[in-house]
């Protein structure tokens, strides 16, 4: 009897913990001057010995906060305060957070503040929106920079969102010094499955 009890208590546990987290996804926040951020997605970029781990974060004021999203038999659906969303809103900051580092640092070394500043200043961007396998290039409305000493950067992208669905993807092109060395990778609020 006893063993039962464990048995059926256990199992209420793992149910309600599995009901709750499909329930409720959450994504990665981050406090910006332009508003909450949510991180949507991340990828390692690599130049000669330098790594670069790099964030993505969709910002635009408080909308991001509260947002629900749940899948369905017809797709994913998004949701804030009961009421349903289907598009960005008009306009969308995106954060492109990169932090260097050595790929392979040796025991005990502490790099200087002004490490890889050649590579990462001044970088370029290039985006796309992107639905199933069909893209449309994006002007950027404003790039702003921001690094104070030490081994992150933060590039802050305005780009025009009015009508783009929640679930499109965002292909983000990076140049780093001035074209030497380029890279792309996506962002989503929806990553499907091999994303990020």
């Amino acid at each position: 009897m006893r063993r039962s009890a464990l048995v059926l208590i256990l199992l209420f546990v793992i149910f309600t913990h599995h009901a709750t987290a499909a329930k409720a996804h959450s994504w990665l926040a981050k406090e910006t001057k332009f508003g909450t951020g949510v991180k949507t997605g991340s990828s390692v970029l690599q130049y000669h010995d330098t790594c670069v781990w790099v964030q993505v974060f969709f910002i635009s004021e408080k909308f991001f906060q509260g947002l629900q999203k749940k899948e369905t038999p017809t797709g994913t659906e998004f949701s804030k305060g009961g009421t349903q969303l289907q598009d960005f809103p008009a306009r969308l900051i995106v954060d492109f957070e990169a932090t260097v580092q050595k790929c392979n640092p040796t025991p005990d070394e502490i790099l200087p503040p002004d490490y890889a500043t050649g590579l990462m200043t001044g970088a370029t961007f290039e985006v796309s929106w992107k639905t199933g396998t069909q893209k449309r290039s994006v002007l950027l409305q404003s790039t702003e920079e921001q690094h104070r000493p030490g081994l992150r950067w933060d590039y802050f992208l305005a780009i025009p969102a009015k009508g783009v669905p929640l679930t499109d993807e965002l292909v983000i092109d990076v140049s780093l010094r001035h074209g030497i060395s380029r890279a792309s990778l996506s962002a989503s609020l929806d990553p499907r499955p091999n994303d990020h």
